[in-house]
C-alpha cells in the first residue's frame, strides 16, 4: 500500500524462562532490539507497578513498549515505527530468543490513510517452539490411546453407546 504510514505490531511472548524483578532488566533488550536494525536508543523510560515491569524505549521514527508480567511468565510488546522498512520480524525474533519464550502471538497492522476499510484488517501469526510442538503432540497421542484403549477393553460399551446415539 503506498499510503501505508508505518508499521504496527503487537506481540505476545508466553512461557517467559527469562526472569526480570526491576523495570530497569528490560532495558538490555530494547537496546539489542534497536541495535540489530540499526536505530539507536535516544530516550527509555521505566515503571515497576505492582507486578507490572515497563519500559518504553525511542529511537528516531520507532518506539518499543515492553510490559513484563514475571509472576505470570508474560511478556506483551508494542513495536511502532514510522519508518515501513524497520525490521519488526528481526526485533521480534531476538526478543523471543533473549526472553527464552516458547510460544508467542504477533498482529501487525499497517497504520496510514488506505481508503478501505477491509485493509485495515490485522495479520495475526503465532509460532510455538518445537518442544511446545511435541509437548501437545504428546498430550494428543496419549488422549487418543487412551480412547483406543478403552474401545478395545470394552467393545460392548463402545457398541452400545453408539446406538443409542444413532437413534
Amino acid at each position: 500500500m503506498n499510503n501505508t504510514l508505518g508499521k504496527h505490531v503487537l506481540i505476545d511472548f508466553y512461557n517467559c524462562k527469562a526472569s526480570f524483578s526491576e523495570a530497569e532488566d528490560l532495558q538490555p533488550l530494547v537496546e539489542r532490539a534497536f541495535d540489530l536494525v540499526g536505530a539507536p536508543v535516544e530516550g527509555i523510560t521505566f515503571f515497576h507497578i505492582d507486578d507490572e515491569l515497563t519500559c518504553i524505549a525511542v529511537s528516531g521514527n520507532a518506539h518499543i513498549c515492553i510490559h513484563a508480567y514475571p509472576p505470570l511468565s508474560y511478556v506483551a510488546v508494542d513495536i511502532y515505527s514510522f519508518n515501513i522498512d524497520l525490521k519488526t520480524s528481526q526485533i521480534m525474533s531476538t526478543l523471543k530468543v533473549n526472553l527464552r519464550s516458547d510460544r508467542i502471538k504477533a498482529t501487525s497492522i499497517r497504520r496510514g490513510d488506505f481508503g478501505s476499510i477491509r485493509d485495515m484488517r490485522p495479520k495475526r501469526k503465532s509460532k510455538i517452539t518445537t518442544a511446545r510442538r511435541m509437548k501437545n503432540t504428546g498430550a494428543r497421542i496419549k488422549k487418543t490411546s487412551v480412547k483406543m484403549f478403552n474401545i478395545l477393553r470394552h467393545p460392548q460399551k463402545v457398541r452400545r453407546a453408539h446406538r443409542t446415539t444413532n437413534k
